[in-house]
């Protein structure tokens, strides 16, 4: 799994995509990290695509996938 930094992000420090497991991990400003599970490789993409990862995140993961902290 590797990790992409985010460094333009005001919310996300990084973020990796577990494509075994479907888990997308977001690191946050903090510190604070968190699962999102079930994620199809294609939102993973979206998101890498998106001009911005927080606002993607917020729209399109945050609320339609469980997460938990790390």
């Amino acid at each position: 799994m590797d990790w992409i930094s985010t460094p333009d992000s005001s919310n996300i420090t990084q973020f990796a995509y577990d494509r075994e497991r479907q888990v997308l991990t977001v690191e946050f400003h903090g510190g604070r990290v968190y699962d999102y599970f079930d994620v199809p490789e294609s939102v993973f993409e979206e998101m890498q695509d998106a001009p911005s990862k927080g606002k993607y995140l917020a729209y399109q993961i945050k609320g339609s996938y469980r997460y938990a902290r790390v």
